[in-house]
């Protein structure tokens, strides 16, 4: 596969096997339509692996994932210029195990990410990565074929139970058990998509509620926002969702 050096975009997910050529394909110097040329030195350095413009996040030794401390550090790397290339590529291997919290690390770089970076999620799981993640980067394994009917149905029941929850969360709190009578269902993953696009939610809402001055809806926006935070974090250590679920219920109400 070949990318045309003009529509690069500023975020991919691939996997495993296809992430070192797109690296390759991000700092390649060819002009003309068609990358990696394999021809420039760019290439060359890539594919030696030498190349100072490519940027792989790995598990750490003996670890399970890829923690927020790593993203944090890539966070302080991407706003430096390149060194050699146009632009910079970073890797990051097994981007399914990145935690909660490293994901919305990553999740703010994505948003505003700056001219001069591609970001490369390798991973064979992309399901396993957050639906705001996975929104913003081109996933050039179902791209072509887009998601099935059962995936689009749970998308559609998930950003129910959220506009539910937010809609409960000022002034219905019989509505708001309901919501997690439905949000102690979910398994894990959706669980954690849960938790993640209702803060997304949460955030927005309070940025439109600054103009309307209402400080009790505030309150509670940001106490439910706090909620979810300590809920996630419950969440990396292997609490069940029942248990959370629980936990936030007794929160809010």
């Amino acid at each position: 596969m070949s990318f045309n050096a003009e529509r690069l975009s500023h975020a991919y997910i691939t996997d495993s096997t296809f992430a070192d050529t797109l690296a390759m394909a991000v700092v390649c110097s060819a002009h003309d339509s068609k990358r990696p040329c394999m021809r420039c030195s760019h290439c060359d350095k890539a594919s030696r692996h030498i190349h100072p413009d490519i940027i792989e996040v790995n598990r750490l030794d003996n670890k399970l994932i890829i923690s927020v401390d790593q993203i944090r550090e890539l966070k302080q790397d991407v706003h430096i210029v390149p060194n050699d290339a146009m632009q910079k590529a970073y890797v990051v291997k097994d981007a399914d195990t990145m935690n909660t919290n490293a994901q919305n690390a990553f999740l703010q770089m994505l948003e505003e990410p700056p001219a001069h970076a591609v970001f490369i999620l390798s991973t064979d799981n992309p399901a396993a990565l957050l639906p705001t993640v996975y929104s913003r980067c081109v996933d050039l394994k179902s791209h072509s074929t887009g998601i099935t009917d059962d995936e689009q149905e749970e998308n559609d029941e998930l950003e129910e139970i959220v506009s539910d929850f937010i809609e409960a969360l000022t002034d219905d709190n019989v509505k708001l058990m309901e919501c997690m009578f439905r949000i102690d269902k979910l398994d894990r993953h959706t669980f954690n998509n849960f938790l993640t696009l209702t803060r997304e939610k949460i955030i927005q809402k309070l940025r439109e509620n600054i103009s309307n001055e209402s400080l009790n809806i505030s309150k509670k926006l940001i106490h439910a926002e706090s909620t979810l935070i300590k809920a996630g974090e419950m969440l990396d250590l292997n609490v069940s969702p029942g248990h959370i679920s629980g936990f936030i219920c007794a929160s809010l109400i």
